[in-house]
């Protein structure tokens, strides 16, 4: 018997017999290489940033690219396989779209979904620290406690200005995940950029044989990433067994200037930000107990340029979607989305993780998703016609 690729079977040359759909797949892939991402993608400005094409590429071991000045670009091309691997899983190309909508029922405006719900996490020590309602920490501890999960992929507080992805194999350490704020935002050194987008699927890359059975907590981009790596049988997304989806409406990054034009609009330090959150606005918290709103629109000095041309809010391809979106102060808006999704967020209020608000108006919490997401679609597709670019194809 042939010995299997260490990283996938994208090639067709071992792929299993048994998968009626890989044909259809392949076909649709076509075989494009970096040199296409580069010209497609990454020169157009199109680029999320996900790090996929770089975590996962065939020729790693070779180091055939890399980041290189904020972006991911060659530094050996000799060495690259042409495999059409880092083009396949790129978020911003229509590549394996069609199978991604139809295995997940898309439809628009966000996708299929089987229950929508208010909840607020049971435990208190939760509640200290979440932004919301505490339901992707509670939930994660419930996969945990239940042995669904060995563990969860969440990204960790590391000091003022610097988050870091973590694989969280136990309670102690989901907490150190739970919460989010600008204050705590990853770097990009070599641009000496602050971004509050978290790079997690850099944390998948080397993972062996242990844990086998891991969540995934991620933005649109990083969720279509494993998604459509789950599509081709890409090492490691067979240990991602369940995939929780954040609304995403922007993530923002700091220059010197952008951090100076966030202080002066909160009239405080960003050292001084207990928590953020985005649903309609932007809502700061600051550790003196003030709280600002900031309209969304007022901050286009520090959205991150890699999310204007996203189309994707509900992060639709999840097995649940997450947000405060909809939801009343100190509870999550929760979009079960998969058979699995819904089975498991029924259980674990049955079994005493999580309160539901039961004055939430599910109508209204709908609309106001659909809202965001209709305003992102728009703004998304404007900019990729700012950039020169049919949006009819990105449709």
């Amino acid at each position: 018997m042939a010995s299997r690729c260490p990283t996938c079977v994208a090639c067709g040359g071992c792929a299993p017999k048994s998968k009626p759909d890989l044909e259809k797949i392949r076909e649709e892939v076509g075989i494009k290489s970096f040199y296409n991402l580069k010209e497609e993608v990454i020169e157009k400005n199109l680029c999320s940033m996900c790090r996929g094409c770089v975590t996962f590429c065939s020729a790693s071991t070779l180091e055939a690219i890399a980041i290189l000045k904020g972006k991911p670009d060659y530094i050996n091309e000799k060495n690259c396989l042409s495999c059409g691997i880092c083009y396949a899983i790129c978020p911003r190309t229509s590549s394996l779209e069609n199978s991604l909508r139809e295995r997940y029922n898309y439809s628009l405006p966000i996708g299929s979904y089987k229950s929508i719900y208010s909840l607020r996490s049971k435990d208190l020590q939760i509640q200290e620290v979440a932004t919301d309602g505490g339901f992707v920490t509670g939930f994660l501890k419930y996969l945990m406690d239940e042995k669904i999960i060995d563990g969860a992929l969440i990204s960790r507080r590391e000091g003022l200005m610097n988050n870091q992805p973590m694989l969280a194999m136990s309670f102690k350490y989901l907490l150190k995940g739970a919460g989010s704020s600008l204050a705590v935002s990853s770097s990009l050194e070599d641009l000496n950029i602050y971004t509050t987008y978290i790079p997690s699927l850099l944390m998948l890359k080397g993972l062996g044989e242990f844990p086998t059975r891991i969540a995934v907590v991620g933005t649109p981009c990083q969720i279509t990433t494993i998604r459509k790596m789950q599509l081709l049988k890409i090492v490691p997304s067979n240990i991602v067994n369940f995939t929780v989806g954040l609304f995403c409406y922007e993530n923002f990054h700091f220059t010197e200037d952008g951090r100076k034009f966030l202080e002066e609009k909160i009239n405080a330090r960003m050292s001084d930000i207990e928590k953020i959150n985005v649903k309609e606005s932007m809502i700061v918290k600051l550790s003196n107990g003030k709280r600002i709103e900031i309209d969304l629109d007022e901050l286009h000095r520090i959205v991150r340029p890699e999310c204007l041309p996203c189309l994707d809010f509900a992060n639709w391809a999840s097995d649940v979607s997450v947000g405060g979106l909809g939801s009343q102060d100190g509870y999550t808006t929760v979009l079960a989305r998969t058979n699995q999704g819904k089975s498991f967020v029924d259980r674990s209020i049955e079994r005493g993780y999580f309160e539901e608000d039961h004055m939430f108006d599910k109508n209204e919490a709908l609309e106001k998703i659909k809202s965001m997401e209709i305003k992102k679609r728009t703004r998304g597709l404007k900019r990729l016609e700012e950039l020169g670019l049919d949006s009819k194809e990105f449709e």
